[in-house]
């Protein structure tokens, strides 16, 4: 849901800075839609973060009974390989 809501809100900035750029071009261009545009883009990409975190936090989570059933470590099992010897 916050990743939905954050892609809107740095879609929103995005058209207000285009419009501030408009706007600029015939000399009226306004401070405060510039301001506005660029934090609800921060806004959005700052949600659009927390989100990907969350959801990656989630499937950590999700097989992390699965891996000890089946006895595998967190780690790379090629780490504990030890080198043939001649």
């Amino acid at each position: 849901m916050s990743r939905r809501f954050g892609n809107a809100l740095i879609l929103i900035g995005i058209i207000l800075l285009i419009v501030f750029l408009l706007t600029m071009q015939i000399g009226q261009g306004e401070l405060t839609v510039l301001v506005l545009g660029a934090s609800l883009s921060a806004l959005g990409l700052l949600l659009r973060i927390r989100a990907r975190r969350r959801e990656e936090k989630q499937s950590r989570e999700r097989f992390r009974v699965l891996s000890r059933l089946e006895g595998v470590s967190e780690s790379d099992p090629r780490d504990a390989q030890e080198p043939d010897e001649e």
